[in-house]
């Protein structure tokens, strides 16, 4: 697909349902997921209608806000690729449960969709949910996973690469490792120039890693160990050679605090998604990762809701109340 295909799938949420449901398929041959909002493997026509109602919602005055939807960029080609983009609801009152009426906000996200026959045929969708609580509270969440930029040495494992070439599994888990246990190995995944993205960028000068300074300063702690065990499984590539969608879970045991939020000695579950571009050598150049915040948030005991509207019965003014 092409960067216009995208701006014509945004604009498609705001026209009506049918719309955008028209863009996947046919009929219901097709999987969506916005993890987010704990959508998973949405199969049908029927529960994507009522999925999309809200994001075409007119109606100023009703609390369900007005969805404002803004293409970054398109990173792929006609088989696969990636939607980066940034939403900001106008004259909202409620999201995933916290006050949001006259408190403007924005985030970021990415899409990473599989086509066939011009239809969508899979979709898998992530968002910074942070970013949306240091707008709305109650909490301000740190960018960075362990709270605070990492100094000094960034080595919890002895890490050992299988060697498995870019655009697998293999590799993928390989990524995985290098993350949780040494900061070093996971530099060497990478070409000379990279950048690299974890969060909304509100500025590329701190917000956009393109250096090894810049990765061990953010992602040092994580590979260190310095506020708990992190330890990551890739459970799915979708891609090629070239460029994938990596899905992963991770468990962190034994930290203090997840973004700066107190645990209170509990272990977080959670998943997330990485987006990797590769030079011709199998190196890295560009890498887009979000995580699923919002199941960690939950967990702390932050008031996040995420009903399930999609379903059939659903009361919709639940959404703005």
């Amino acid at each position: 697909m092409h960067y216009s295909f995208c701006v014509k799938w945004l604009k498609a949420f705001r026209h009506s349902p049918e719309a955008i449901c028209s863009l996947y398929g046919p009929g219901d041959d097709f999987v969506f997921e916005d993890v987010m909002l704990d959508q998973h493997n949405i199969d049908n026509q029927a529960d994507l209608h009522r999925l999309f109602v809200p994001y075409a919602n007119k109606d100023r005055t009703n609390g369900v806000g007005i969805h404002n939807f803004r293409m970054r960029s398109y990173i792929g080609d006609e088989n696969f690729g990636l939607l980066r983009w940034e939403w900001g609801p106008e004259d909202a009152a409620m999201f995933i449960g916290l006050d949001v009426k006259d408190k403007p906000f924005t985030t970021q996200g990415h899409t990473f969709h599989i086509y066939k026959d011009g239809f969508i045929k899979r979709e898998s969708s992530w968002w910074d949910a942070a970013a949306v609580l240091r707008a709305v509270g109650p909490v301000s969440p740190t960018k960075i996973l362990t709270g605070k930029p990492h100094e000094g040495p960034a080595r919890s494992a002895d890490v050992k690469l299988s060697g498995a070439p870019a655009g697998t599994l293999e590799f993928a888990q390989d990524w995985c490792n290098a993350l949780g246990g040494d900061i070093h190995v996971l530099r060497a995944l990478y070409a000379d120039f990279f950048s690299s993205d974890w969060s909304k960028i509100d500025d590329h000068e701190n917000d956009t890693f393109t250096d090894t300074e810049m990765l061990v300063r953010n992602l040092g702690g994580i590979a260190a160990g310095e506020n708990g065990r992190y330890r990551f499984t890739a459970t799915e590539y979708l891609g090629n050679e070239r460029r994938g969608l990596i899905h992963w879970n991770v468990q962190i045991e034994g930290a203090e605090s997840y973004r700066g939020i107190a645990t209170g000695g509990k272990t977080i579950s959670t998943l997330g998604s990485t987006f990797l571009e590769f030079d011709n050598s199998g190196k890295i150049v560009l890498e887009s990762t979000y995580w699923e915040d919002n199941r960690a948030f939950a967990a702390l005991g932050l008031p996040i809701v995420r009903p399930h509207y999609w379903e059939e019965g659903f009361d919709p003014a639940i959404l703005a109340s």
